[in-house]
């Protein structure tokens, strides 16, 4: 009989054990308790403006704007040009015209050398840019070439 009464007392015993268990498992779904229980309460704060203050000397950006026209002239690289004439100034004049006038969207200039005058067409970076100005001022003077002016 003790052994039967032991046995009872470990079963309850058992059953008390498991129900605690089992109930601290399940949990409680309640609106306020399902909140909690996926959400954590953040506060975001507003970022503070960010502000730069750049104390530059004015001639900085008179010196940018020199410099630039400088290189869209091509006073700082090794450029190529091309010779349409070289003679007389009353023929460079003539010239002069008729490149101004056949090929507008290229600058044309007149260069003097000792006793005679020459005629410019361009200032191209490549040699590939200005063997495509070639090809298209062939057609109008076929005695033109490319070069590339020494620096003085």
């Amino acid at each position: 009989m003790l052994n039967t009464v032991n046995h009872i007392f470990l079963f309850g015993f058992y059953l008390i054990i498991t129900s605690t268990l089992i109930a601290q498992d399940t949990t409680n779904t309640t609106p306020e308790t399902l909140n909690q229980l996926n959400f954590v309460p953040v506060n975001i704060l507003p970022q503070p403006e960010a502000s730069v203050t750049i104390n530059q000397d004015p001639r900085i950006k008179r010196l940018l704007d020199i410099k630039s026209k400088m290189e869209k002239d091509g006073e700082f690289s090794d450029r190529y040009k091309i010779q349409l004439y070289y003679g007389n100034l009353n023929k460079a004049n003539e010239i002069i015209k008729a490149s101004r006038d056949a090929f507008p969207k290229w600058t044309s200039s007149i260069q003097w050398e000792t006793p005679n005058y020459k005629v410019w067409l361009g200032n191209y970076r490549t040699r590939l840019e200005a063997d495509r100005a070639l090809k298209e001022v062939h057609s109008k003077f076929p005695n033109a070439f490319i070069f590339k002016p020494e620096k003085n």
